[in-house]
């Protein structure tokens, strides 16, 4: 009897302890991704098991049932950060921005490499797959071989110094002319028709996210009307200058270093004169969600794969309060 008294009574100190793990679960997150993104901000930011709990309550009134999807919803998730963090917990989260002087207003695209020549969606073979016929995708798959063999003959000959850099581009703008004039023959005018609806339809969603987004922005920082306005005006400006580049690489009046620097003036202007445009508070709020939208893209970029964050910090500095 004795030896049963003593697992029991263990079990019992355990379940009704302080800072219980089994309690600590009490907040469940329906979402693995939700979860690898929790976990990642725990250990990140040295949240204590209560902290931890906090955090997934809020993360569970926001995104659970998919709504981590939703447009808005790292922004209110950094609206309520802004408030329960530490000062010390929002320096670990900004620790790795402020090493790599990430931009707040950037969207972290690389540019000028893989930005030129074409129409836009010139090559959406993507698109084109899904309206194809069986009979079709096979043929569209002995196309897609036969011009690959044919880009890298191209490239070897580059790579060897039998072909200029300048040869080798007009040749292969040729070959892209060619493929796509046999992509063209293989579709019939109704899939045509539909290939384009599609591609209309993806602007669209794409547009009203991004404006449904920018809705929950305006409401979380308390966006003034002239601060709306600023806004819009400095990064249509940016984009404006930023496609006149484009223009003058793509007519070749400027190399890809020019072009690349250029972009890297364009995009660094844009940062500062939307920065100047918010006071200390939103701008707390803006790079609590830039710091939140950079693991959240790694997450789901990568999934199935744990988001551990960093090995061996244990949970510390989670008194919690108001800092602002």
């Amino acid at each position: 009897m004795k030896k049963i008294i003593l697992p029991i009574s263990t079990f019992l100190f355990l379940a009704i302890g302080c800072d219980n793990p089994l309690l600590d679960n009490a907040v469940d997150l329906d979402s693995q991704e939700l979860q690898d993104f929790s976990s990642e901000l725990a250990s990140d930011l040295g949240l204590s098991k209560s902290s931890t709990k906090s955090l997934n309550d809020v993360l569970n009134r926001h995104g659970r049932g998919g709504k981590h999807r939703e447009p808005g919803f790292l922004w209110k998730i950094a609206g309520e950060l802004a408030v329960t963090l530490t000062d010390e917990e929002k320096a670990r989260l900004f620790e790795k921005m402020d090493e790599k002087d990430i931009p707040l207003f950037g969207d972290n695209k690389k540019r000028g490499a893989k930005s030129k020549g074409g129409k836009k969606g010139k090559n959406d073979f993507g698109g084109i797959v899904r309206v194809l016929t069986d009979d079709q995708k096979v043929t569209f798959k002995a196309i897609m071989v036969a011009y690959k063999e044919k880009f890298k003959v191209i490239h070897e000959q580059v790579k060897d110094g039998s072909l200029s850099k300048e040869d080798a581009r007009s040749q292969m703008d040729a070959l892209k002319e060619a493929m796509q004039a046999e992509v063209d023959a293989l579709l019939t005018e109704e899939q045509k028709a539909q290939i384009d609806q599609n591609k209309a339809d993806r602007v669209t969603e794409r547009q009203a996210y991004k404006d449904s987004s920018k809705s929950v922005m305006v409401d979380v920082i308390g966006m003034t009307a002239e601060q709306v306005t600023a806004f819009g005006e400095a990064n249509q400006e940016a984009q404006d200058a930023a496609m006149a580049l484009f223009e003058q690489a793509k007519n070749g009046d400027i190399d890809k270093d020019t072009l690349r620097e250029g972009l890297k003036n364009i995009f660094a202007t844009k940062n500062e004169k939307m920065e100047a445009l918010f006071n200390d508070d939103q701008l707390e709020i803006i790079k609590i969600h830039k710091a939140l939208e950079l693991r959240m893209k790694k997450h789901r970029g990568q999934k199935g794969k744990k988001g551990g964050g960093r090995k061996g910090r244990k949970g510390k500095g989670g008194n919690r309060g108001n800092n602002k």
